[in-house]
């Protein structure tokens, strides 16, 4: 997904950081990810999802990927699957309708 835009974030750092938030196209924080320093997964790339709540939270939201890639890629996969589930059951998925075509409300 294009549209995520990636920030870096670890502001005053001493070291070059290695964490960075994604911001979805609304300016809203919607994850994070960062290299992890030490321990058995040092390395390695933790990745957060940060929105949804109830149902959808229930689901994998956070976990450690081999490659930052990786990591973004859960990120925006998590995303999408917010975006596709309802508000309802915790999503992004609106239930305003915004217009109207013969019998069904179309709502984003």
């Amino acid at each position: 997904m294009d549209d995520i835009v990636w920030q870096k974030t670890g502001v005053g750092a001493q070291e070059p950081s290695h964490e960075f938030t994604a911001i979805a196209p609304n300016a809203i924080d919607i994850g994070r990810i960062y290299r992890i320093e030490g321990g058995p997964f040092n390395g390695r790339w933790r990745w957060i999802f940060l929105l949804g709540h109830s149902q959808f939270r229930q689901g994998i939201m956070s976990g450690h990927q081999a490659s930052k890639q990786r990591a973004t890629e859960q990120v925006q996969k998590t995303y999408q699957l917010y975006l596709a589930t309802p508000g309802s059951n915790g999503g992004g998925q609106s239930r305003i309708p915004l217009k109207k075509h013969s019998d069904q409300e179309q709502a984003i």
